[in-house]
């Protein structure tokens, strides 16, 4: 006897003495433990998360007020370069003697200056050159409204055009331009106009502009020293200038040629001035912010990389965390303390509890051997590869075999080939749908061939792994003689009745049967149950029985029916209704009879029932009366032919299932169907 079935045998008991405690006490609180370690667990994971991201917020909110200000700061410095640069200029720009050499000049506009403007001329260039040589600027040029030079300090470059243009388009402003910084030798430059105003005018006014200086400057060495990071301040990251032209930015690069990048940065978009985080070429996460240099198009931005930045929040993690796990840790030191403080009073509790349980459990263990030692029922367990590991006694009285005997045993030792297949399959089936799987089986025994109802479960232990099947099996082998005599009485009943219906009217001479025989083959196309063929082919035998009540002379009757007469005829299906439902039929087939006249569109009788709401065995039958009857002779027309009949089906597809008509067609397609239709055709009385 295996171990498994040692376990299933009824008639042993408990013993009084408690087992070994560890058992009994550990289980349950260290589950209870276990998940209030882990829920602990989680909950400080999600705690120590938050505060590591509150952490990673305040310092991102931080980071992103000081990029501002380094930028700004930055961008001021700027400004404060130029507008000191502006203000030397300036002093030229408001010299009244220039102020009014400058008006001169622009009331003579391009005729030839004057004897005593061109004295003037070496003394205003000297003095301009005095200016920038003293400024360290490249060049500056007084240029007139038409865009001539008049003159220009030493050394300076020739003009480009669009110096000459901007000078031009300078006379209608009255504040300070600057052009575009822009290469020039091995340096970067700028260039920014400044408008020579009349002697005792409106500063702010644009009328008075008499001329405009074009002054140079090199930039490169003062945009160094800006962009350095001093020692000793609180500037955060690095510091790069742009300068945007046709809304893209490009870099400025002060003492590393090129010095202007030709390509715009892809970073950068406008608008783009506030707090942004973005990733740069190489991959990595970048913070950084913008400020505008207020007349002009530079662009400051103070840059630094994400992992720089947030450098000291991985300390601050590794703290949280750490300090959590030596929470946890002191946690579960308490609990387990505290449970091995009362485990040993949990255990004598537990002892005492097994006690008295092991003798309930023994009390009912004995009922339970008592039933199972007398119940009919033949109760089994087999393993997964079909061989038995338990048995009751009346499966051993049935098998004619010794109880102890038969475990290790299968169905083919104990019931032969044939019994040991079929319970073969049905163990497959339980397997596959984990189910409880029902059937009949035929069984030999030694008094003779019984019937067996069959009820087969999967076995699971307690960790819920499939050990095997379950067989419960009832001896219904008078029940079933019973119900076959049954059903054959059945059958011979309605057989009468119908013989009896078309015995009083020659024009339904076989036509119960034909209907029957045709409704069977369209439900074999179907593919239909057994089961659904046994209602189909019953449905058909009493579809015409409510025809009894209807008088012989309208069932004869060799004209066409009038309205009235239609009206009694068709109400053979509500006398149908009620003889079968006096008799105690079965609901299926009252459907089926009842519904046989229906049509899909609502258009048939008795309750103009329409698509779904009739089902599938009407639909079946209906369409098989309908052919039948049209194939059969009437006093007022000709019988029609099989296609003809299929011919109104497909042409009526509102009223008639196509699917239904399609298996019609499939099945007189076939060699049985030919020599179905030609024998209903030809009327011979045969079905």
């Amino acid at each position: 006897m295996t171990d498994a079935s040692l376990k299933l045998e009824l008639n042993s008991f408990l013993s009084r003495e408690s087992p070994d405690d560890k058992g009994l006490s550990g289980n349950m609180p260290m589950k209870f433990a276990a998940v209030f370690l882990f829920v602990l667990a989680v909950l400080g994971y999600f705690i120590c998360d938050y505060a590591v991201e509150s952490r990673k917020d305040a310092m991102v909110e931080e980071l992103h007020k000081r990029l501002d200000v380094s930028a700004s700061g930055k961008a001021r410095v700027i400004e404060t370069w130029l507008a000191g640069t502006i203000q030397n200029a300036d002093r030229i720009a408001s010299n009244d003697l220039f102020q009014l050499f400058a008006t001169e000049i622009n009331l003579i506009g391009d005729r030839k200056l004057e004897n005593s403007l061109s004295a003037q001329l070496p003394y205003m260039q000297n003095a301009l050159t005095k200016f920038t040589d003293q400024n360290e600027l490249i060049g500056a040029y007084l240029i007139g409204k038409t865009g001539r030079a008049y003159f220009a300090s030493g050394n300076a470059p020739a003009l480009n055009e669009t110096q000459r243009r901007m000078a031009q388009e300078q006379y209608s402003k009255a504040d300070v331009t600057f052009l575009p910084f822009r290469e020039a030798g091995d340096g970067l430059v700028f260039d920014y106009l400044l408008p020579i105003r009349a002697a005792q005018t409106d500063p702010a006014s644009n009328n008075n502009v008499v001329g405009v200086l074009l002054i140079t400057v090199p930039a490169s060495k003062p945009l160094s020293r800006f962009l350095e990071i001093e020692p000793f301040s609180l500037q955060v990251g690095s510091t790069r200038l742009y300068q945007e032209r046709d809304g893209e930015f490009f870099q400025i690069t002060p003492l590393n040629p090129p010095f202007l990048d030709s390509q715009a940065e892809l970073e950068f978009t406008p608008g783009s001035i506030g707090f942004q985080e973005f990733q740069d070429s190489n991959g990595r996460d970048i913070y950084t912010s913008g400020a505008a240099v207020s007349g002009t198009n530079l662009m400051v931005f103070q840059l630094v990389s994400k992992a720089h930045a947030l450098a000291s929040l991985q300390s601050y993690s590794i703290f949280v965390y750490g300090l959590a796990i030596c929470i946890f840790i002191v946690i579960m030191t308490v609990l387990a303390t505290i449970w091995l403080m009362f485990k040993g009073q949990n255990a004598r509790a537990l002892a005492h509890q097994y006690k008295e349980f092991a003798a309930q459990i023994n009390v009912q263990r004995r009922l339970l051997g008592s039933i199972n030692n007398t119940i009919d029922e033949l109760i089994s367990l087999t393993d997964p590869e079909g061989r038995y590991i338990y048995a009751n006694p009346s499966l051993a009285r049935l098998a004619d075999f010794p109880l102890r005997s038969i475990p290790g045993k299968t169905d083919r030792d104990i019931f032969g080939d044939k019994a040991a297949r079929e319970l073969a399959e049905y163990d497959r089936k339980a397997i596959a749908t984990e189910q409880t799987v029902n059937a009949f089986v035929d069984i030999e025994t030694r008094d003779g061939v019984r019937t067996l109802r069959v009820a087969k479960s999967r076995f699971l232990n307690e960790e819920g792994a499939f050990i095997g099947i379950v067989t419960v099996c009832s001896d219904i082998t008078d029940y079933a003689e019973y119900q076959r005599r049954k059903e054959d009485m059945d059958r011979k009943s309605i057989n009468v009745l119908s013989q009896m219906l078309e015995a009083n009217d020659p024009y339904l001479s076989h036509h119960s049967a034909r209907m029957a025989q045709l409704a069977d083959h369209i439900s074999t196309e179907l593919g239909l149950p057994p089961e659904t063929r046994k209602l189909i082919n019953t449905s058909a035998h009493l579809s015409q029985i409510g025809k009894i009540s209807i008088p012989r002379e309208i069932r004869v009757k060799t004209s066409r029916l009038t309205e009235n007469e239609l009206k009694i005829m068709q109400g053979h299906i509500l006398t149908a209704e009620k003889i079968l439902t006096n008799a105690d039929m079965e609901k299926p087939v009252l459907d089926a009879v009842t519904q046989i006249n229906e049509c899909l569109d609502g258009s048939g009788y008795p309750n103009g029932l329409t698509a779904n709401e009739i089902k599938v065995p009407a639909r079946i039958l209906g369409m098989a009366d309908i052919l039948i009857a049209r194939i059969s002779p009437r006093s007022y027309r000709e019988a029609t032919t099989v296609d003809e009949a299929l011919r109104v089906f497909r042409d009526n597809p509102e009223k008639y299932d196509s699917e239904i008509v399609e298996a019609m067609v499939r099945f007189f397609d076939t060699e049985i169907g030919r020599d179905f239709k030609a024998r209903i055709e030809k009327n011979d009385g045969k079905a």
